[in-house]
């Protein structure tokens, strides 16, 4: 999560769990209740943020999608693979999907907006929004409040210069393997492949 998120939810409480469960995703929502735990806002008032928050933003996406086809924005997110997979999903089981597409990484933006591309009503839509909004946003929110301080725990463990260190030359040593890798694999042009 973005340190200018977490300053949000700091700042603006509850509001800021809704604005972060809303444009961030799980892991705004889940901190904000372990924010909640230490009484900086009442963990009632980060549930509903979080679930107010979780059902306007997929509605905005799921009316962009229908009524602004040919916007740049939605046409970038019909070229992305999980557009496909979303499309696929929905073919076979559109209620399911709706409903359950927002617990499923990847697919909280491109689903509202496959949706709305499919013959899938918009009633029908907000009422399966309402039920999953209603189960993500507060449950995510006990998941920080029950298990915030080990978060936190978690999080200074982690999050530590060394480990900073560590995880950059992993990360760098991944990246240059993957590279000779490729290189390997991808025969030079007017040389034959050995092997």
């Amino acid at each position: 999560m973005s340190l200018d998120l977490h300053h949000l939810i700091e700042r603006f409480g509850a509001i800021g769990v809704g604005l972060g469960g809303a444009i961030e995703g799980e892991s705004a929502v889940v901190i904000g209740g372990a924010i909640a735990r230490h009484g900086m806002f009442s963990p009632w008032g980060a549930a509903l943020a979080a679930f107010i928050g979780a059902f306007f933003s997929c509605q905005l996406f799921f009316y962009v999608g229908r009524s602004q086809r040919e916007h740049r924005l939605v046409q970038r997110i019909t070229e992305k693979p999980v557009f496909a997979r979303a499309l696929i999903l929905i073919e076979r089981h559109p209620r399911l999907f709706c409903f359950g597409f927002r617990f499923i990484y990847g697919f909280r933006i491109a689903g509202p907006v496959a949706i709305s591309m499919s013959r899938v009503k918009a009633r029908d839509f907000a009422l399966l929004q309402l039920a999953s909004a209603a189960i993500w946003g507060p449950g995510l929110v006990w998941l920080g409040y029950t298990f915030g301080r080990q978060i936190v725990w978690l999080v200074k463990l982690l999050l530590t210069p060394a480990n900073a260190v560590i995880a950059a030359a992993a990360g760098i040593g991944l990246l240059l393997g993957w590279l000779e890798w490729r290189r390997r694999r991808v025969p030079t042009s007017g040389r034959p492949e050995l092997g």
